[in-house]
């Protein structure tokens, strides 16, 4: 079965009013464009991925996958399609620093392609699920309706919640403090900074938030500084006993070998989107497991395709502490017309489907 054509389809949509215009730091494009990558075969199999862009965050964008596209896809046409290793390091030849939301694309459709070929779910082809569901984080909107999206999502049965800051420590800590008051111990929340918080500011947070009465030791502190900033990161680990969570940071191996040399957070978030996809995200999974450091599987600006991605692989690895799999409802319109993964009492959960187990596409929200 050999690779015939690949084509990109980008789709653009808004997040929901109270997302898309909330008080988070880190500031949201006009619309989220994110482009569908299909793999065609001489089989008449396809698979599909998605390049989900965060142009604030990490520079790509429709155009610059497109342009990705157009620079690989002569060394792929007519190579087998089910050698995944062999493609996905071609790729890694041809550009190996960069494109990492294009790369994920491709990976997530050469294994939706591979389970279609072997009807399997994509899930098998990771050794199989470690376990039947797990909890996804929700984000309530930063704004003054964010407690009544909060209270909704729990009674839903969501249990963790990933809150965005503003970078006002007075607004942020009135926020915390709400949420704190609003939730019990057996609730976590993670406060996602978007790097907009300085390593004393973020001392000062951490240290008011375990002098709030309605504290329970279930914060986590993800990336209140700049991604690159490792070493602040490991002095706000050795300044609080809250958990740390390193994310934006983290792209590479070379990324997560450093920080856990410095010994910088308690937790990584390992997401499909900004290290290259399923394959790569493993990697990273054996290196923070081997040494001791917990991980979550997450998302980022994703419409369901590649949240159903993260699902498979999220439900394939051994202990994440939770995933997060949400973002497409945060959306108003998606893509996946039948299929993929769905949320039940605040669980991630995936059908037994072969490959990623999506069906049919509505693409009418192309730019």
């Amino acid at each position: 079965m050999r690779i015939t054509q690949i084509s990109a389809h980008t789709v653009s949509t808004n997040y929901r009013d109270a997302w898309q215009h909330d008080r988070r730091y880190y500031i949201k494009t006009e619309n989220q464009a994110n482009t569908i990558l299909t793999v065609e075969t001489d089989s008449g199999l396809s698979g599909i991925g998605e390049a989900a862009h965060s142009p604030g965050l990490y520079g790509e964008t429709p155009s610059s996958t497109l342009g990705a596209l157009n620079l690989v896809k002569p060394h792929l046409l007519g190579r087998q399609a089910l050698n995944r290793n062999e493609l996905l390091n071609l790729v890694d030849r041809v550009m190996p620093l960069g494109n990492l939301a294009f790369i994920s694309a491709l990976d997530q459709a050469f294994h939706d392609l591979a389970g279609k070929a072997l009807n399997v779910p994509v899930v098998e082809l990771l050794g199989g699920k470690a376990h039947q569901t797990l909890p996804t984080h929700i984000s309530p909107p930063t704004n003054d309706s964010c407690l009544d999206y909060l209270n909704d999502f729990l009674s839903q049965g969501y249990r963790v919640f990933k809150i965005k800051m503003s970078g006002d420590t007075r607004y942020d800590l009135d926020l915390i403090g709400n949420a704190l008051d609003a939730v019990g111990e057996s609730v976590t929340l993670a406060l996602d900074a978007n790097q907009g918080w300085s390593v004393p500011q973020t001392l000062a947070i951490a240290h008011a938030i375990q002098a709030h009465p309605s504290f329970k030791d279930n914060i986590i502190l993800e990336q209140p500084v700049r991604g690159n900033d490792f070493e602040g990161m490991a002095q706000i680990r050795r300044g609080t006993r809250l958990r740390l969570m390193a994310d934006d940071g983290i792209r590479t191996n070379a990324d997560l070998l450093r920080l856990i040399r410095l010994e910088a957070a308690d937790i990584v978030s390992i997401k499909i989107s900004r290290v290259g996809g399923i394959r790569k995200a493993l990697a990273m999974v054996a290196m923070a497991e081997a040494a001791n450091l917990l991980y979550i599987i997450d998302e980022i600006n994703e419409m369901r395709v590649c949240n159903t991605a993260v699902a498979h692989l999220a439900l394939a690895t051994r202990a994440p502490l939770y995933t997060g799999v949400t973002c497409h409802l945060l959306l108003e319109r998606d893509v996946v017309a039948e299929g993929g993964v769905r949320v039940i009492n605040g669980q991630a959960v995936i059908d037994d489907q072969p490959g990623l187990g999506i069906g049919r596409l509505n693409l009418d929200t192309d730019n």
